[in-house]
């Protein structure tokens, strides 16, 4: 999905004015919301930590002393970025990750307020882990919780899994703090990398659309230069 910056500071804005769990706020309302002018927001160099325990800013997989950085900006209520988490994370583990030649950097960029309540308790957990897990399962399950009669309850067992009780996910979603830092990490991602659809990867400092896998490796190890692909 496609967006304009001016559409991401709406959603911005009723995400963090709307979402509430049992408050009967629905599509329409947030959406006349969304449409009313905005100023645009005054942005912190990073996303504001919240005050609680939970797993916040980058999601790194991989060392961090590998030459090459990759981030994904990703949305859980993405199919592109399922297809991403499902079947070419796992190949660049494989290939770059897992022997220290790159790092993936994973970092929320929301589209809507189901998405936003998906990012949140995917970091109002114990350790970053348990966060790791619980977004593979949000990918690997995405079709059937989103097709889900009650999307929040779908939410709330899967995060339950990695040991969210639903008091702990019902506090996290009312969590200011947390919604701020999930938004605000999404802002920043328009403004320091011109993200305006998911995913989008940053390699070595420089957005992209995913090409697919077999272009993505050519461009990874054009950056791991020639001792790289002498070795191979």
């Amino acid at each position: 999905m496609t967006l304009n910056a001016n559409i991401i500071t709406a959603i911005a804005f009723a995400t963090i004015a709307f979402f509430a769990v049992g408050t009967g706020v629905n599509a329409q309302s947030a959406n006349a919301q969304a449409s009313a002018p905005q100023a645009a927001p005054v942005l912190p160099a990073s996303p504001t930590i919240p005050d609680r325990a939970g797993v916040w800013g980058d999601i790194v997989y991989g060392s961090a002393d590998a030459p090459v950085e990759l981030i994904e900006y990703a949305s859980l209520t993405c199919s592109h970025c399922a297809n991403f988490a499902r079947n070419v994370q796992p190949r660049l583990m494989q290939d770059f990750i897992n022997d220290g030649k790159v790092r993936l950097v994973f970092r929320n960029f929301v589209l809507n307020r189901l998405d936003l309540a998906a990012a949140a308790a995917s970091r109002c957990m114990a350790d970053v882990d348990a966060t790791k897990r619980t977004i593979a399962a949000l990918f690997a399950e995405q079709s059937a919780w989103l097709q889900n009669e009650n999307q929040l309850a779908a939410l709330g067992e899967i995060v339950g899994r990695e040991g969210l009780d639903q008091q702990g996910f019902q506090e996290c979603l009312q969590d200011q703090q947390v919604r701020v830092h999930v938004v605000e990490m999404t802002q920043l991602g328009v403004k320091n990398h011109k993200v305006n659809s998911t995913p989008t990867l940053v390699l070595n400092g420089v957005p992209m659309s995913f090409p697919g896998y077999d272009s993505l490796k050519l461009r990874i190890e054009a950056q791991l230069g020639s001792d790289y692909l002498n070795a191979k």
